[in-house]
């Protein structure tokens, strides 16, 4: 990723070691960083979009195409 590139979307979550804020330039990236968080055993997992809008994991599918 260059400098240029804009990070949209917030992805965190919680795990037992602490809390994690990751940014992500895509929809796309942004779900498949959740989704693996999620798998890793993260709980309290969320998106936040460019909007300001925050999606929990059941409802990640509103931001599918």
């Amino acid at each position: 990723m260059d400098k240029t590139t804009q990070l949209q979307y917030l992805v965190s979550g919680n795990h037992q070691f602490g809390r994690v804020n990751l940014g992500r330039a895509t929809i796309a990236a942004a779900l498949s960083k959740a989704r693996e968080l999620l798998r890793d055993g993260y709980m309290d997992v969320r998106i936040c979009t460019p909007r300001g809008q925050v999606l929990m994991p059941d409802e990640f599918d509103q931001l599918e195409t």
